[in-house]
């Protein structure tokens, strides 16, 4: 309990911080410039407040579409991930395919992907989950190749099957780069999360994504302020998230560690 209240506060105090400088900058900008070049804290604030319905509808919008992408993200890389990092046949001819594909841009296949999937909101999730899937896969099998000989070894001579040393080793052994690295994916998530929004939105309203809100609202910066600080705050919520899922996933990894349980 005490440990979850000295989080809190540190993340409010963080926020104060970034409220603080935030403020700083607007103030020199206008100095400098002479007018009002970043809106301030506390109109970021009020336009929020006077257009909380369709920032809350475009936040929730946005949460969801983050979320399915993950979990689709998670279920379809982790297996491929962990059998190519196990596998020695699996990673000599699998591996070279992963690397090349790895470091290609989602964005950069927008025109085949409006062809293959159409304008709906397939191809946004479809965006979000090509830039979380690789994360995922390279970490898996990035952990799954350099698991210890001779803890496969143990449970091997207790007779287990292959199904039996993925859950009892190989998932154990992984799951805590895996999640590490999706929570470092977070950012990059957003980015492209971003990107779909306002790319493949465009003839949608303000309230269909925090991208689109950004969008529609260009033109009034402390509106649109609003909406990154609002893309900011999801992607906290989702570091959080899986910040939380790895304490309970992987319980051993913090016994006794730094800033463990």
């Amino acid at each position: 309990m005490m440990r979850t209240l000295r989080v809190m506060l540190n993340y409010l105090l963080a926020m104060a911080v970034v409220v603080l400088l935030w403020a700083g900058v607007s103030w020199l900008l206008e100095v400098s410039r002479g007018r009002e070049i970043l809106p301030t804290p506390w109109v970021t604030f009020a336009a929020a407040v006077d257009n909380i319905g369709t920032l809350a509808s475009a936040f929730g919008t946005s949460a969801l579409r983050f979320l399915i992408a993950l979990v689709v993200a998670f279920l379809l890389g982790l297996p491929l991930g962990l059998a190519v990092g196990f596998e020695s046949k699996l990673d000599r001819y699998l591996s070279p395919l992963i690397y090349l594909l790895y470091p290609m841009p989602p964005v950069a296949l927008l025109l085949f992907l409006y062809l293959a999937f159409g304008l709906g909101e397939v191809v946004r999730l479809v965006v979000v989950v090509m830039a979380l899937f690789f994360q995922v896969v390279v970490a898996a099998q990035g952990a799954a190749k350099y698991i210890v000989p001779s803890h496969v070894t143990a449970v091997r001579s207790a007779g287990a099957t292959r199904w039996q040393i993925y859950r009892h080793v190989v998932l154990p052994a992984t799951l805590p780069s895996v999640l590490t690295a999706a929570r470092v994916s977070v950012g990059l998530g957003i980015t492209m999360l971003y990107i779909a929004e306002t790319k493949l939105g465009v003839l949608l309203g303000p309230g269909a994504g925090l991208g689109r809100f950004i969008e529609y609202y260009t033109f009034r910066g402390d509106i649109s302020l609003a909406g990154v600080v609002g893309l900011a705050l999801l992607g906290l919520l989702f570091y959080v998230v899986l910040e939380l899922g790895e304490r309970v996933l992987c319980r051993w990894k913090f016994v006794g560690a730094r800033g463990g349980t």
